[in-house]
């Protein structure tokens, strides 16, 4: 029975994480390799696993993936991300509103922020548990949909949400950054969220180690006439720095 086999697949695949078109052939020759491209494909609608090229992968495998992806970027440029937290922290004041945006550096900063009162909105829910570390702070989310690489949340919700808020201080995360195209990130919807804080909050800090400089993704969130201040770990190169100038952005 058709339902039966997709069950078996489907302990296979998640006893064994991933699994390929070609094993589950080899497990179920009475079959052919299309009718198991289906039993796949019906898998991924009942949301029992995801297909991925040439077979699927289990949930709890994926998210082990992304947990990895997102721990690997933490440790990269540690040292610089540090030192940028450190530089930012000092921008905040008792009492502000301030918005910190998702990303494995704004993480850093987050962290250190144990004094308050302070009003914090986050669109990541990992930096809304460390804030709710120190007492003094009152962490509040945007709501919306979580993006599982970034740990992010975005959509409709999470921009009706920000509309009703007044921010002082907006901290964001870059992806990239280049002279052309601007600040930009790999995702259509965090960068429409970007837009809308960036229009919302009276000050905008961008936190960007080096080696995001003269990189550019899909999507440009901010031009540097729109932003107030970026912090980085190494000077920007003499171009760069003439055009934070022309735009009035200090660099720190």
């Amino acid at each position: 029975m058709p339902e039966n086999r997709r069950r078996a697949i489907n302990d296979y695949v998640q006893s064994h994480g991933t699994a390929t078109i070609e094993e589950l052939s080899a497990r179920y020759p009475e079959v052919s390799g299309m009718t198991i491209r289906r039993d796949l494909e019906k898998l991924e609608r009942d949301g029992e696993l995801v297909r991925i090229r040439g077979g699927a992968r289990s949930l709890a495998d994926l998210s082990l993936v992304r947990e990895a992806a997102y721990t690997q970027r933490s440790s990269e440029n540690h040292d610089a991300k540090s030192r940028i937290a450190e530089k930012a922290a000092r921008l905040v004041t008792p009492g502000l509103s301030l918005y910190i945006d998702a990303g494995t550096t704004c993480m850093a900063f987050a962290k250190r922020l144990d004094a308050g009162p302070l009003f914090v909105l986050t669109p990541a829910p990992n930096i809304a548990i460390e804030l709710a570390r120190a007492p003094g702070i009152t962490v509040m989310m945007t709501g919306g949909q979580l993006n599982r690489d970034t740990f992010m949340l975005t959509g409709f919700n999470a921009v009706e949400y920000v509309k009703t808020l007044n921010i002082q201080l907006a901290v964001l995360g870059a992806s990239a950054f280049s002279l052309r195209d601007g600040f930009s990130c790999g995702y259509f919807a965090e960068a429409e969220l970007k837009k809308l804080i960036v229009k919302k909050a009276q000050k905008t800090v961008v936190l960007m180690d080096h080696s995001k400089f003269g990189q550019c993704l899909p999507y440009t969130f901010a031009r540097l006439a729109s932003i107030d201040a970026v912090v980085t770990d190494v000077p920007p190169d003499g171009d760069s720095l003439s055009a934070f100038a022309r735009a009035h952005v200090e660099c720190l």
